[in-house]
């Protein structure tokens, strides 16, 4: 009865509406959503009791289907590290070479720390270099590390930043003096290991919170905030790099349609989500709660059990199908980057990628379905040319660029054609009242008749040919900053269109609001979330930027703290 209660007099229609159209089983789908996005599921956190419960649904849904295991199960497990903290034991020294023994020992976030990117267990000895700020630069013609000879094997210390950062933020140095990018630089001179020492007041200063999901180094990687100046040369330093990593298993699972084709066609939507918020994800500021994730992503997992149900016969008979459910894409895309470089199918026989990441809250005004990924061949724009559909029904917004922030990016950056079908930002993103109740089943009944249509026009025995895109950096983990908004995908104007602003963030403190369209920020105009996104990239927190957008038609420019 909650669901009556709830359920809206549009939603109703909208179910009356769907079950008159035979070739989509709403009641399932229905089905499906509400089960998937259930408190009993818990948010399905990667590796979580709920996320293995999700797997589970699947994997039963699959043998329903008749779909095969690749392998001997359905499931394709991996592990993802739960947490990384810094062990007591975690060293670092000064030694004496004549006699060995220890006459400086820093003190463990006092005195040092080891950084993300620092191997997890590891210990060495060395002589102390000094590569001033280890920066390499084509176009300035500079690289720090050429100074002297014979550098391999010693353990490297860096300034942070580049000497007149606080004069000159925006040099054409601040593109190469990245942490990453140093520790690149050491890593290729031949580091036994890196110490980074404080630089200029805006240089980036590593932080002690040592990220879960990145991939480390094979070498200790400390900042060490107490030595203002370079060690002199001849001294020898011990580092030693003891951190706490427990891992923990998950869950990607597929089913295949072998129609003994030499090509595959993959399906893939993420099953997990994020949820009680144990790793920050949400934009939820109040009490912990359960984010069941409805739309992100129950209704493509939904979409993905469907299409293994219809997508069959004598129109789709061309390729095989490789129906994928993947996890930990909420945490970067884990589970999609696992399955690419452990592939059950060879990925030079993948014919091509359908991805559906939030297919549920099509806006009925808008009635926008967004369509990422149109550039990576050349059959997508003709394929969604010929189309039918009423337009007054259903509105196809397209984007070339085969890197997004879903998994249809991993599959891509393999050299594979993609199309992410999405329907768009709404409030309830990433918040506990992402719910079953509020989805637009006439909207993702339309939206799963335009991706079969796509597939039908492709029903080919050849593959189809790809093209790669515009590339643009979406991981929000790289970012410094935050604006603090919800894009409005569908905007096919120029500039970015705000579709929502979240609360305490640097847009609601300058007053931005949403129905905003951002065309300047700084010196750069902004024509897309592309430009956008770039700037972004660029600035640190502490940063100062004049944000111009247009508002009910008139220029209106607000400075923006980040």
């Amino acid at each position: 009865m909650q669901f009556l209660t709830k359920i809206t007099f549009g939603a109703i229609l909208s179910l009356i509406y769907t079950s008159a159209v035979a070739q989509v089983d709403i009641v399932q789908i229905k089905k499906d959503i509400e089960y998937l996005s259930s408190d009993e599921l818990a948010g399905r956190q990667t590796g979580s009791e709920g996320e293995l419960k999700s797997a589970t649904y699947i994997a039963e849904r699959f043998a329903k289907l008749k779909l095969k295991k690749k392998g001997d199960s359905y499931f394709q497990n991996f592990e993802i590290t739960q947490l990384r903290i810094a062990k007591n034991s975690c060293e670092m020294a000064f030694i004496n070479p004549m006699t060995g023994e220890k006459f400086t020992s820093l003190k463990l976030f006092k005195d040092f720390f080891p950084i993300s990117e620092c191997t997890d267990k590891d210990s060495v000895v060395g002589l102390v270099q000094d590569v001033g700020y280890g920066l390499i630069s084509e176009a300035e013609k500079r690289n720090d590390f050429e100074a002297e000879k014979d550098i391999a094997g010693k353990i490297f210390f860096v300034r942070l930043g580049y000497a007149d950062m606080d004069e000159n933020p925006h040099s054409a140095l601040a593109d190469v003096s990245s942490i990453e990018q140093k520790i690149e630089n050491c890593i290729k001179y031949g580091a036994a290991g890196i110490v980074f020492v404080p630089g200029p007041k805006k240089a980036e200063v590593p932080k002690g919170e040592l990220k879960k999901f990145l991939t480390t180094k094979n070498i200790p990687i400390f900042y060490a905030s107490s030595i203002t100046n370079i060690i002199p040369r001849g001294i020898t330093v011990m580092l030693k790099s003891d951190i706490y990593a427990p891992q923990v298993v998950a869950h990607n699972v597929a089913g295949y349609r072998n129609y003994r084709k030499k090509n595959t066609i993959v399906v893939v939507a993420h099953h997990d989500h994020i949820g009680m918020n144990e790793y920050g994800n949400s934009r939820h500021t109040g009490p912990a709660e359960i984010h069941n994730g409805a739309d992100d992503n129950a209704s493509g997992v939904a979409t993905m059990l469907e299409l293994a149900r219809t997508l069959k016969g004598r129109k789709y008979c061309k390729n095989n199908y490789l129906f994928l459910a993947v996890s930990g894409e909420e945490l970067g895309l884990l589970g999609s980057k696992f399955f690419v470089n452990h592939p059950l199918v060879k990925l030079s026989k993948i014919n091509y990628v359908i991805n559906i990441d939030m297919l549920g809250r099509m806006d009925t005004v808008k009635n926008a379905l967004i369509v990422n990924g149109t550039g990576t061949s050349p059959n997508w724009d003709a394929s969604l040319n010929k189309l039918k559909i009423d337009t007054n029904e259903i509105h196809i917004v397209r984007s070339e660029s085969g890197v997004g922030a879903s998994d249809h990016t991993s599959f891509y950056l393999k050299d594979i054609p993609v199309l992410h079908f999405f329907s768009g930002q709404h409030v309830d993103y990433h918040k506990p009242s992402d719910d079953a109740w509020k989805i637009n089943y006439e909207g993702m009944d339309k939206s799963i008749d335009v991706i079969k249509q796509v597939v039908r026009d492709n029903n080919k025995k050849k593959k189809i040919p790809f093209t790669k895109t515009k590339e643009v950096e979406m991981k929000s983990s790289k970012w410094k900053v935050s604006l603090g908004i919800m894009p409005d995908y569908a905007f096919e104007g120029s500039g970015l269109r705000i579709d929502g602003v979240t609360e305490d963030k640097p847009a609601s403190k300058a007053g931005l609001l949403a129905g905003d369209i951002v065309t300047k920020m700084g010196e750069t105009i902004v024509t897309d979330i592309y430009t956008y996104m770039k700037v972004l990239s660029k600035l640190n927190e502490g940063d100062v930027l004049d944000v111009t957008v247009v508002r009910e038609g008139k220029e209106v420019v607000k400075s923006v703290t980040f």
